[in-house]
């Protein structure tokens, strides 16, 4: 089984002590169809769960990555926020660099 797990902050505060590692509660039978969940975009271009997670905990958290992972951990496939006006002052001189293995 595949779960999507989403690393969050809490918006305007430390990422680094307050993230946290959220797992939804959907389970797909393989990859292709994790990937196809999480990566399914809104017309502007926001990717659709991640959109739903951030209403779902009241516009307090926002997303660093995003992915699939094996319930075992032997598969992972990822996604990064895009931010066109520039990140966010919190997250400045900070890079998340996921392990991606796909």
């Amino acid at each position: 089984m595949y779960k999507i797990l989403i690393l969050a902050y809490l918006i305007g505060q430390d990422p680094v002590s307050t993230m946290q590692t959220f797992e939804l509660d959907a389970k797909f039978g393989s990859m292709s169809e994790c990937k196809k969940e999480l990566t399914l975009q809104l017309p502007d271009g926001r990717y659709e769960v991640i959109n739903e997670f951030i209403i779902d905990q009241d516009l307090q958290w926002d997303w660093l990555v995003a992915g699939c992972q094996k319930d075992d951990g032997t598969e992972e496939f990822t996604v990064e926020p895009v931010y066109p006006k520039g990140k966010p002052k919190e997250l400045q001189g900070l890079d998340i660099v996921p392990g991606t293995k796909t």
